[in-house]
């Protein structure tokens, strides 16, 4: 637990570091930020957060910068809302100021002006789940393994391998195909997201079933998802404005990165409602980076998750506020209230 004094302090080293890219120092601090704090305080306090992980000091005569522990309870605890400038506002509602009609040019209209606004790398990953399963296939491999084929209205082929259960027979593949028909042909690819297998199987005939059962349903889930996405990215050169990126190695890296979409997809991709805030490899995002992203609703069956990828020393805050304007925006536009 950190006393009130050392969160000021934490929060103010957190402040300049985003602000200036260089270690902070506690002459810094007590200028800046806590005139009443002498600088011996401020030194001591200083080390004690060291010591318990927040803080780093590159050098001996260097001042501290946060960790990636710092900024997780920055993000939680300590962070304040930065309200958006007059400009910023109005760059904003320019972008949505005309009629969209097509769902493609919303979601490119939302990358340009995340990354216009924010100056960082902006990703919108959308979800189109509103193919209507027209039939499903299992077909035994004979090596332990069966494939799973889901025939949609759009004459989408979608398919993956998984394993079969032990002792799953030919009899129970045919039996799960029939029952799995009877559940999902004619409703969309939707429903395996919101599906849970257990429900269906309270009835004793279903018992034996159970594993082959999860397996096809995880299998459907995954398929849906992958099959059903599409990754737009914008200003990837924006990274070159931040230092952490003047290094060679970590600009590749960081592109890279946004090369690869479906990893892409699996970072920004989240049903929790409201923000989600990755830091670092503790949140499985690439090393030195951190994810700013929120949920939307693009109408039917089709959602999306958009936001921001860039260094761990992100004005979140900022950030924060763009996404919500946003998403506000878009709320308004593609779900107006009757």
């Amino acid at each position: 637990m950190l006393s009130d004094r050392k969160k000021k302090i934490l929060c103010a080293v957190v402040d300049s570091y985003i602000e200036t890219a260089s270690p902070i120092s506690s002459k810094d601090i007590q200028q800046n930020h806590l005139r009443d704090c002498s600088s011996a305080t401020i030194r001591n306090e200083l080390s004690a957060l060291e010591s318990m992980g927040y803080l780093v000091q590159p050098h001996v005569s260097a001042g501290r910068i946060p960790s990636q522990k710092a900024f997780r309870i920055y993000v939680d605890e300590l962070m304040h809302a930065s309200p958006l400038t007059v400009a910023e506002v109005d760059m904003i509602d320019r972008y949505f100021s005309e009629k969209w009609s097509d769902v493609e040019d919303v979601v490119t209209a939302v990358a340009k002006v995340i990354s216009d606004v924010t100056h960082y790398t902006s990703v919108v990953v959308k979800e189109d789940l509103s193919d209507c399963i027209k039939t499903i296939k299992l077909l035994d491999l004979s090596n332990g393994q069966m494939l799973v084929v889901i025939v949609t209205d759009s004459r989408l082929l979608k398919d993956a391998v998984a394993e079969l259960p032990d002792n799953c027979t030919a009899e129970m593949l045919a039996y799960a195909e029939n029952w799995l028909n009877k559940i999902f042909v004619g409703r969309h690819i939707s429903d395996f997201l919101n599906f849970s297998y257990p429900y269906a199987l309270v009835n004793s005939q279903f018992e034996q079933f159970n594993a082959l059962f999860k397996k096809i349903i995880d299998v459907l889930k995954k398929v849906s998802l992958a099959n059903g996405m599409d990754v737009v990215t914008e200003g990837s050169n924006n990274i070159f404005n931040h230092s952490e990126y003047k290094d060679v190695n970590n600009a590749k890296c960081f592109l890279t990165t946004l090369e690869h979409k479906d990893e892409l997809a699996r970072i920004f991709t989240d049903d929790n409602e409201g923000f989600s805030i990755k830091i670092g490899v503790d949140d499985s995002v690439p090393e030195g980076c951190s994810v700013v992203s929120t949920k939307i609703n693009l109408g039917g069956n089709v959602s999306g998750n958009f936001g921001v990828i860039g260094p761990m020393r992100m004005n979140y805050s900022k950030v924060v506020a763009v996404l919500d304007r946003i998403g506000v925006i878009l709320q308004d536009m593609l779900n107006p209230k009757e």
